[in-house]
């Protein structure tokens, strides 16, 4: 939105000196843009295989099933 006061003082002055203005703010407007476009970081790449290397703990050997033979319906 354009300030109507500005507008209002604007009215007054000669073009070389509106133009002035008009290239002073492009100038602002164009510093703001590329201090907010500057490249982000890359984020942590993690691998797609092997991430989960080193996380996992043997408690102990398996001795036996969880269920009996007998609920498991593929014995049968």
């Amino acid at each position: 939105m354009v300030d109507p006061e500005l507008m209002q003082k604007l009215q007054g002055v000669s073009i070389e000196d509106r133009i002035l203005v008009i290239e002073a703010i492009l100038q602002t407007v164009k510093q703001d843009m590329q201090q907010g476009t500057s490249p982000k970081p890359e984020p942590n790449h993690r691998p797609a295989f092997g991430f989960m290397q080193d996380t996992g703990a043997i408690l102990g050997d398996v001795i036996a099933p969880v269920l009996p033979e007998t609920a498991w319906e593929v014995l049968q």
